[in-house]
């Protein structure tokens, strides 16, 4: 009688042997976004947002690195806000994290609205190892100086080094500056 699809297979694959240490990955995943997803429900001012993980946790950095160095900023309301995340008085700041998985190293174009920019890159294991900080003034001097081409560049962690955008014209924080400021 021919064999079931169905019919478990006494001698499994090679590549099979690692498949419970995938699946203990998988659950711890799931359970620290599930995490992550109701602590935005119970502390939506601190973690709130849509379903965007790596995004949420940028806000949640750029809050602390903000908060560190004076500004007392608040998550704007709602789950898409075009143009900035945090808002201060009339200090609007637009936040984008680029992981180490982005092989790329790009994201999206800045939108305006922003009056503040803050770039950081999350490293291997999900924290900052650079924050770089551009206001709307800084930008315009590098559109003036003819070094910044357009007023919604793309995002990417060029922008960081010291030949780029908020290298030049911005400040980089570096991991050890970070971790300084208890972020």
């Amino acid at each position: 009688m021919p064999e079931s699809p169905l019919t478990p297979v006494s001698d499994p694959l090679p590549s099979q042997e690692r498949d419970p240490q995938i699946q203990r990955a998988i659950k711890a995943y799931l359970q620290a976004r599930s995490e992550i997803l109701a602590l935005g429900r119970e502390v939506p001012e601190r973690i709130g947002g849509n379903d965007n993980i790596i995004g949420r946790i940028g806000e949640f950095l750029g809050l602390r690195f903000l908060e560190s160095r004076g500004q007392r900023p608040e998550k704007v309301e709602g789950a898409s806000n075009p143009g900035y995340d945090l808002v201060e008085g009339d200090c609007r700041t637009q936040v984008k994290a680029i992981t180490h998985e982005n092989q790329r190293g790009r994201s999206v174009r800045l939108t305006p609205g922003w009056t503040q920019f803050l770039l950081m890159e999350l490293g291997e294991h999900y924290t900052p190892d650079r924050i770089g900080l551009l206001t709307l003034e800084q930008q315009q001097q590098a559109l003036d100086a003819g070094f910044a081409k357009t007023e919604t560049p793309v995002v990417s962690l060029t922008m960081l080094g010291a030949k780029g955008l908020i290298g030049r014209y911005g400040r980089v924080y570096g991991r050890e500056e970070i971790e300084a400021l208890g972020i």
